[in-house]
């Protein structure tokens, strides 16, 4: 490896340590049962408010009272940006993250000590059709210069891609199909906006591709100059839409049987808002106030596939996002000890 390439990961991997380890010490807060107001014992947990495409599982899990079930009661602690989840965990101003095993790896790396405790979202099977359940879309303006993936080679220029959030899905699986149609990964210019901003930069041509997530389809149809490229199955097959919700090291260690009905409760509300997406959709479109038309899709199980983790790990270190050499690997990154709260169980599956 170059020098100075060696120079970078030297100091970005030390700036990622810097900005973690400085708040580790407040990570591992001891949550107690406490009672609420109808004086049934529960374990309050602390997760930002969701204005965007996490958020269905949570509004059916408060509304269905899938939380209450389970003995939790969630605290919402506000809107924050994507950028400062990780941090807001490390800081215990908040207590999950859900996040594709790519972020996980890249956090752990820098010393945010996070592990996956639960599949959540997925990409849908093939035998799923409607293309609003996919995971990610890239889109362009139709009446613009880029028609298909095959004009990005040509533009002029770098092409300005709406992102989320860097190192994240929008990358992993762009940097896919850029290395098949041989494109140069510096072609792109990462423009940082959440979807919904996404969706009016595109319309306004301040970007050329917009990488919507559901549940900003709708809106982005509504402009009447969707193109969409290309979709996130297509790219990256089953193992497009992987997420996993996970905690600290030391929050887990401290708080086992919170994180247990944590994972009890989100995938009961997972599996209902997969078995009902118009009342999800509906539901979801009242909180956050945006036209829905579906929602993420979510594993039935919450068992973790290790070798669907590592494609993500290996992905982050082809794109250079993890140095050549890292040692983080999927077993590094989860673990299998809360899968069996999470379990379907035949009365809930009838409910």
């Amino acid at each position: 490896m170059r020098k100075d390439k060696r120079l970078f990961w030297a100091l970005a991997f030390a700036g990622l340590a810097a900005l973690y380890s400085g708040c580790a010490k407040r990570t591992g807060r001891i949550v107690p049962l406490t009672r609420n107001a109808e004086g049934q014992e529960v374990y309050r947990l602390k997760t930002w408010s969701r204005l965007d495409c996490s958020a269905a599982p949570f509004i059916v899990g408060d509304r269905l009272g899938f939380f209450k079930e389970a003995g939790v009661e969630m605290v919402y602690t506000g809107e924050i940006s994507s950028p400062q989840r990780i941090p807001s965990i490390m800081s215990g101003d908040n207590d999950m993250f859900d996040g594709h095993p790519n972020t996980l790896a890249i956090a752990r790396h820098g010393g945010a000590l996070l592990r996956g405790v639960a599949t959540g979202g997925v990409e849908p099977d093939y035998s799923v059709t409607d293309p609003h359940l996919l995971h990610m879309w890239w889109v362009s303006n139709k009446n613009g210069r880029i028609k298909t993936l095959e004009d990005v080679r040509n533009f002029p220029g770098k092409v300005k891609m709406q992102s989320i959030s860097r190192n994240t899905c929008t990358e992993f699986m762009t940097d896919i199909w850029l290395d098949k149609l041989g494109i140069p990964k510096d072609k792109i210019d990462f423009i940082l906006l959440p979807d919904v901003e996404g969706v009016l930069s595109l319309k306004q041509g301040l970007v050329d591709i917009a990488t919507p997530h559901p549940p900003f389809y709708r809106p982005i149809e509504q402009t009447g100059i969707a193109n969409v490229l290309i979709t996130s199955r297509e790219i990256a097959g089953l193992d497009a839409g992987t997420g996993m919700w996970s905690f600290t090291d030391e929050f887990i260690k401290n708080n086992p049987e919170a994180v247990g009905r944590f994972v009890r409760a989100i995938k009961n509300a997972e599996r209902w808002a997969n078995d009902h997406p118009e009342e999800t959709s509906r539901m979801t479109e009242e909180a956050i106030g945006v036209p829905v038309l579906a929602n993420h899709y979510y594993s039935r199980t919450p068992i973790i596939d290790e070798a669907g983790i590592q494609v993500w790990i290996d992905g982050s270190i082809r794109s250079g996002a993890l140095p050549p050499d890292t040692k983080i690997a999927a077993g590094d990154i989860l673990t299998h000890d809360f899968e069996h709260y999470g379990l379907e169980t035949p009365a809930l599956a009838l409910r």
